[in-house]
């Protein structure tokens, strides 16, 4: 008969192998699924790591159902419970969950701490949600996390991507002295808003700090200036942070491949691809995906094409700059061909309203403009757009299809 001192050896091994199998990256759903059976046995699960690693697992891959019933299921779930699924939720941007998960915990009585606030400070900027940051904001004073410049970037980052850039400096300037990680904040906010002279400034006042930027600061003024249209200078700053001897990731690579893209530098291209070359990122489905829609705006579908084939297994991104790709190179029967191909496939692909007409056009000529305007939905995105091509109106007249008309119709003149 086993006794308590021999199972308690047991019972940490147990515990060791369930929390090694949990942190493993490439434990699938179903490897998952039969470990959160098992630690319903034994009851593993009220141990706090445990329970977060089940809870991170699920989020992996978006069973997000899942990882709620299990949190319902722990009788005491902790904050590392909590913000497992509030970072899960944000960084999948579904903000308002987020939002509600945080909600919960506080009902709990649970306190955030410098971990769970800038990833609810990063959900109410990707709602743009002022008062619901201003109330996070409030939370931070009272929690005594002022000081954390984790929180204070989040924060600052909030305030940004509301439009309230004096806040932001506000905030700023309250500072005894600010690290790398709040000047990179500042400085990619005032990227994203296109102030050229501004983000010069900043720049010039770190370096004067003796703060030194990392590649993260690079970054986030490489995707600012991209976001906001100053492609010129996304690519001029992409230059200058190789010059100072910073190695490119797949994020400076995909910001500054969208602003080549729309310049329709193919030259640049080619300069930027030999970066991703020698990185090994040709895989990263991001940066792939980046590459399939510079070659495509740079008019080179056979290239395009070329890079689509390369990567190893099917990615919505490339997928999506495949098509539109295809039909803004006049090549509209191969990108519906791929479409429906996608779609049997079970993507669904997001192509934007002025991207899907040469489809349309195509369409109307064989008689089938219903079938493909249903597929591709271009009746909602219209509703949901100020966009009124008269191709549009014209095919469903074309093809009959008096329903969608009067739908484009009566959004056109309301």
């Amino acid at each position: 008969m086993t006794t308590a001192k021999q199972a308690l050896p047991l019972f940490e091994s147990l515990h060791r192998s369930i929390f090694n199998s949990l942190n493993s990256t490439t434990a699938s759903l179903s490897h998952t699924q039969q470990i959160h059976a098992h630690v319903l046995k034994t009851g593993v699960f009220e141990d706090s790591q445990v329970a977060t690693k089940l809870l991170s697992q699920y989020a992996n891959h978006l069973c997000f159902a899942d990882a709620n019933r299990f949190l319902d299921s722990i009788s005491e779930p902790t904050i590392f419970s909590f913000s497992a699924l509030i970072y899960a939720y944000t960084k999948h941007r579904l903000f308002n969950q987020a939002l509600r998960v945080f909600s919960r915990m506080l009902s709990l009585g649970l306190a955030p701490d410098s971990h769970v606030l800038p990833n609810v400070a990063k959900a109410s900027a990707g709602l743009s949600s002022l008062k619901t940051g201003k109330q996070v904001h409030g939370i931070v004073i009272v929690s005594g996390l002022s000081s954390d410049s984790f929180v204070q970037a989040s924060l600052i980052h909030m305030y940004l991507k509301c439009n309230r850039i004096r806040d932001a400096h506000k905030l700023f300037d309250r500072l005894p002295q600010a690290d790398v990680v709040i000047f990179s904040a500042l400085i990619s906010g005032y990227a994203r808003q296109g102030c050229v002279d501004d983000v010069r400034k900043l720049f010039k006042k770190m370096e004067d700090s003796g703060v030194q930027p990392n590649l993260v600061s690079w970054n986030g003024i490489i995707a600012g200036f991209n976001h906001s249209g100053y492609y010129e200078e996304a690519v001029i700053m992409f230059r200058k942070m190789h010059f100072e001897g910073f190695i490119p990731d797949g994020c400076s690579l995909s910001s500054v491949l969208s602003a080549v893209g729309d310049l329709e530098s193919l030259n640049i291209g080619l300069q930027v691809h030999d970066h991703v070359i020698k990185q090994g990122l040709g895989q990263d489905k991001c940066v792939a995906s980046s590459l399939i829609v510079m070659y495509g705006k740079c008019a080179c579908p056979i290239d395009m094409s070329k890079m689509f084939v390369e990567v190893d297994g099917l990615d919505i991104g490339a997928c999506n700059a495949l098509v539109t790709g295809l039909s803004r190179n006049g090549l509209v029967d191969r990108a519906l061909e791929m479409f429906r191909q996608f779609q049997d496939q079970g993507m669904e692909l997001n192509i934007s309203l002025v991207d899907q007409v040469p489809l349309m056009e195509m369409e109307t000529r064989s008689g089938c403009f219903a079938d493909v305007s249903k597929e591709l939905r271009f009746s909602d995105l219209v509703l949901e757009s100020d966009y009124f091509p008269t191709q549009v109106s014209v095919a469903c007249v074309q093809s009959a299809d008096f329903e969608n008309l009067l739908r484009v119709a009566v959004s056109f003149f309301a």
